[in-house]
């Protein structure tokens, strides 16, 4: 029996077609949740997936961290970035007008915009209809500029976070006032920048030492930073002198707000200014140095290459000033507004025909290594317009079909954004089909905040066209973004933070003056090399001018020698010519002698006969000479 036991061998259950396995056992019979779920949806993407290693830049986008820890030698962990999803600011503006039309009704929390066409304006019967347009804020003709800088870029220029700010209309209704204002009343830019230099106006490093190219931020050697300090220097002395109109805006600017100064002994901060303009879908460098050698207005200008993949963007040979001031980066602006391209159009007496982008770039270095890069960027886009309504032909209507097509692929880059929230590919969105959206390619994909500011002009005849911003405006109201992130680089302590702290204590007019000397030195060096070469070159011409001299002198001895002696031959070969002239004209004379006698001779046939009867006298004897 034990034996029989012992001989038992269990075996592996055979699989039968009869019997069953339990439910519990069998995988397809297992009980789950009717409706299927995506568990995997809201789970935090690690931070290394959102760095691409063939990405065309070596920076790295770093989710905000809470406080930065001091000492680290690198940026090896972020904190944890906020679930919240947000989408772009949008903003309305309307334009003051003397007979405003009663089509446009702000709601009372003015956020609303309830349109309605109670004219004839409009041939399109879906447009008399009553629309409700949504916005973040609508202000007003009575809204002056500093309430609208309070509400959209003074907020996003104290949390320190990368903001694209666009403002976009029909030609004519305020765009390029609301960013730039006039004399008196100043813009979003100016105000900006002197929120910028006063929140900084303690770290604002002097020495041009990191800058940001190819989207990377780079530590520059000494060469490189006297070669920029140059550059800003020769920009700043082609810019107007706008120091009286500076301090008056500044004036205004500070009645008007109440900026704060952020005081930080382990940070240096360097602020880099670019200008660009998209014209006829090409990029224009507004600061570009123009050649020695040509004349003013016939510079030709060069067309950029815009370098993006997946919201790493910059432009290959953009002109980025360094800049410690208000005053210097406002006149940098106002050099570039020169060289952009204005037009006069039946809409606008002086109407852009380009989109211009200007950047404000923010490198800050901290003790520990970690730079921190924040960027603002302004664009001014151009009027969109109906040819029909404004007439245009020739240049302006190419340049109109241009700024056309360039907003309408923006409109389908909004709108891809918009449905394209819940999906994980963003590649859909057709953000390369035009420059102005290849380079606003960061804020379409999310990786930087996005505010718009729409303005509209109310008035009946512009009712078509104010349609159109505001379905414009009320697709990009629809997106919604991640929250966006910090871009940080990783960067070797390079050892020139504590020379930042001596420059922002008392030694920091010193170390300026040393600074403007050694710039000025390096210009006078490059005059006096310009000198002795000019020196060297007339010294060139000057010997080249003796040579010369020399050279003819001995060419004419040459020739003076050379006609002498041929004189010589000459008058030996005339002498013999007439020597042996003369003995011919002897001989032959002789010879007319001869011929004349023997002429004689024939013609006295007497003589002849007479001689030839006396024998005696014909037959004369010979005598026989002997020489000897």
């Amino acid at each position: 029996m034990d034996s029989k036991e012992v001989s038992e061998v269990p075996r592996r259950e055979v699989r039968s077609f009869l019997m069953a396995r339990d439910p519990s056992i069998d995988r397809r019979f297992r009980p789950r949740p009717n409706k299927k779920m995506r568990l995997f949806d809201n789970i935090q993407e690690s931070e290394e997936e959102s760095f691409s290693e063939y990405s065309d830049t070596e920076s790295e986008y770093k989710y905000q961290s809470s406080e930065a820890t001091e000492g680290a030698s690198c940026a090896t962990s972020a904190a944890d970035s906020s679930n919240l999803e947000t989408g772009p600011q949008v903003f309305l503006r309307l334009r003051p007008v003397k007979d405003a039309s009663k089509a446009y009704i702000v709601s009372e929390e003015a956020n609303v915009l309830i349109t309605s066409c109670k004219v004839d304006s409009t041939s399109n019967n879906v447009n008399r209809m009553e629309k409700h347009f949504g916005f973040t804020s609508i202000f007003d003709s009575t809204v002056g500029q500093r309430d609208i800088y309070d509400a959209c870029v003074g907020p996003k220029i104290m949390e320190e976070e990368c903001v694209t700010i666009m403002t976009y209309g029909t030609s004519g209704s305020g765009k390029t006032y609301t960013l730039l204002g006039d004399d008196v009343r100043a813009g979003i830019i100016p105000r900006a920048l002197e929120n910028i230099f006063t929140i900084y106006q303690d770290t604002v490093f002097r020495s041009p030492k990191l800058k940001l190219i190819n989207g990377s931020i780079v530590f520059l050697q000494d060469d490189a930073s006297l070669k920029e300090l140059q550059i800003r220097k020769k920009l700043l002395d082609l810019c107007p002198d706008i120091s009286a109109h500076h301090q008056r805006l500044k004036q205004v600017i500070d009645g008007d707000h109440m900026f704060e100064t952020k005081a930080s002994t382990d940070v240096s901060v360097l602020v880099w200014v670019s200008f660009v303009e998209i014209y006829n879908e090409l990029v224009y460098d507004l600061l570009a140095i123009p050649p020695k050698q040509d004349k003013l207005g016939e510079v030709p200008r060069k067309n950029l290459k815009i370098v993006g993949n997946k919201g790493h963007v910059f432009i290959k040979g953009l002109t980025s000033v360094f800049v410690t001031s208000s005053e210097e980066a406002l006149r940098l602006l106002r050099l570039g507004q020169q060289r952009s391209t204005y037009a006069s159009t039946s809409v606008n007496a002086n109407s852009s025909r380009s989109h211009c982008v200007f950047t404000v770039d923010i490198l800050k270095y901290n003790r520990s290594g970690i730079t921190t890069q924040s960027s603002y960027k302004f664009c001014d886009l151009a009027g969109s317009e109906r040819v029909n309504n404004t007439g245009t032909s020739g240049l302006r209507l190419k340049e109109a079909k241009n700024i056309n097509t360039s907003l309408m692929v923006l409109g389908r880059c909004l709108d891809a954004a918009s449905t394209v929230q819940k999906k994980k590919n963003a590649d859909i969105i057709p953000y390369r089909d035009s420059k102005l959206t290849m380079l606003l390619q960061a804020a379409l994909l999310g990786k930087e905040k996005l505010a718009m500011i729409v303005t509209v002009t109310p008035l009946d005849k512009y009712y078509e066209e104010n349609l159109n911003v505001l379905n414009f405006a009320s697709i990009a109201k629809n997106i919604i973004f991640k929250e966006p992130v910090i871009k940080q680089h990783r960067v070797s302590y390079c050892g020139f933070m504590e020379f930042s702290k001596m420059s922002t204590c008392e030694g920091g007019d010193y170390t300026k003056e040393l600074e403007d000397e050694n710039v000025r030195l390096q210009l006078e060096i490059e005059q006096l090399k310009y000198d002795h070469v000019l020196q060297m070159q007339l010294l060139e011409e000057k010997l080249r001018r003796e040579l010369t001299a020399t050279y003819q002198e001995i060419i004419q001895n040459n020739k003076k020698q050379y006609e002498d002696e041929c004189e010589k031959k000459l008058l030996i070969a005339q002498r013999e010519s007439e020597f042996m002239l003369s003995s011919q004209r002897r001989r032959y004379e002789e010879q007319i002698e001869d011929l004349k006698d023997e002429i004689e001779e024939l013609k006295n046939p007497a003589s002849d006969t007479d001689i030839s009867d006396d024998p005696n006298e014909s037959k004369s004897p010979i005598e026989i000479i002997d020489d000897d």
